[in-house]
């Protein structure tokens, strides 16, 4: 009685080392759980501008949704707080400067070009059964430019200054200070899912355009978070 209760307890004691042996095992030849397919996201950040003389802040949004796992329609909106060229900037030197010597008077300059676009596109990405996309596109929209003009010690004198000296880089229109031009873009980046959370880094040139032989054109790079969906 005595060695078949040793026998029963040897059994039960290799049942449960087969059991500890094998969950390990099992568990390893499970396969991985797929990432869930991203279907779209709603994302938020800023950055800056580096083709301009000053490198200067800019702010972005931008929606997409995916209508095949490697291709996403996007649309986006964003802000330059200062883009004015060194064209203009350099009139606001000459400018002040013909100024004191025709008035006797001292005239100093400083101008600022604030940006504002809307823009949509479309985005090819790669690795679209990963986490991590990276992506090229592009897209066409329009840019709105308002350029302000101040003098040191007579204030905002935008349109008196457009009315004698005009736009010498045609940024903006000479007789207003705010004008909207057709735009295209460039979009190349990496997106990454991070659980229900969906971050870009991207790099995006922009290209205004204000006439047939003249445009303007801005580099920005920006990092950007928001949700995924």
């Amino acid at each position: 009685m005595r060695s078949m209760h040793l026998m029963n307890w040897f059994k039960s004691s290799w049942l449960v080392v087969a059991v500890l042996i094998a969950t390990p095992a099992f568990a390893q030849q499970r396969p991985a759980r797929a990432p869930e397919p991203l279907r779209g996201y709603l994302i938020g950040g800023g950055g800056a501008s580096l083709s301009t003389p000053d490198t200067t802040m800019a702010l972005m949004a931008e929606i997409a949704e995916n209508v095949k796992p490697a291709i996403q329609f996007y649309l986006g909106a964003g802000y330059y707080d200062n883009v004015m060229s060194q064209a203009a900037r350099d009139q606001l030197v000459v400018a002040g400067n013909a100024l004191t010597a025709l008035t006797g008077q001292t005239w100093v300059f400083e101008g600022r070009d604030r940006a504002r676009y809307f823009s949509g596109g479309v985005k090819f990405l790669m690795f679209s059964g990963s986490s991590v996309h990276p992506y090229v596109g592009g897209g066409l929209g329009a840019i709105n430019f308002r350029r302000t003009i101040r003098e040191l010690s007579r204030g905002n004198i935008t349109e008196a200054y457009l009315a004698q000296f005009g736009s010498v880089d045609g940024v903006v229109d000479s007789t207003q200070g705010n004008t909207t031009k057709p735009m295209a873009e460039v979009a190349v980046g990496v997106g990454v899912v991070i659980s229900h959370a969906y971050v870009d880094v991207g790099y995006r040139y922009r290209k205004a355009f204000h006439n047939i032989n003249d445009s303007f054109d801005i580099s920005q790079v920006a990092v950007a978070a928001g949700v995924k969906f």
